[in-house]
């Protein structure tokens, strides 16, 4: 079944009771120090946070442009390596830097249940949406990151049909609603 011939396959199975010692290999030196990841953060922030496959495309025009500039002071053996760098080692070196810049969210309501539990489901009898009821309404922050002060909500806008009578479809097309 294994394809192995009668001799092979028993020596592999006596081997199998033979007790092998593992020597640890030594991993590989690093190539690229830690004193190469502030020059590559700022040619990543200098094009506006690319992907690695970008940034690494660009990195031997870049360089030479940021280091007659100023902008990044490394020597010539380090503008090589940053030259060469692959765009792997880029996403890999920048990861810390890239979950930094991730967008964590500042709303600042609880979706509610109210609406998740009464969602209808169309079916084949028509459905009576005119009826006056609830209003779930989501509010969106445009407060900068700055959660103090006043906030009003203009109820007008919905206080029409809270306040009416059930209307037909075509005068809830023509209201709006």
């Amino acid at each position: 079944m294994t394809g192995w011939h009668r001799d092979h396959a028993r020596a592999a199975l006596r081997q199998v009771l033979v007790l092998k010692v593992v020597k640890p290999r030594p991993g590989r030196t690093p190539m690229y120090g830690p004193d190469l990841l502030d020059p590559l953060i700022t040619c990543w922030a200098t094009l506006r946070a690319p992907a690695g496959k970008l940034l690494a495309a660009m990195m031997p025009v870049l360089v030479p442009m940021l280091r007659r500039d100023k902008e990044i002071v490394v020597s010539d053996a380090q503008a090589e390596l940053l030259m060469m760098m692959s765009a792997a080692t880029i996403d890999r070196k920048l990861a810390d830097e890239r979950a930094k810049m991730t967008i964590r969210g500042r709303s600042h309501t609880k979706p509610g249940s109210l609406l998740k539990s009464q969602i209808p489901i169309r079916t084949w009898a028509e459905w009576d949406d005119a009826v006056p009821g609830f209003v779930e309404i989501d509010l969106v922050s445009h407060d900068g990151a700055n959660a103090s002060g006043e906030f009003h909500l203009d109820g007008d806008r919905y206080r029409h049909r809270m306040d009416r009578e059930p209307v037909g479809e075509e005068q809830s097309r023509q209201m709006g609603l």
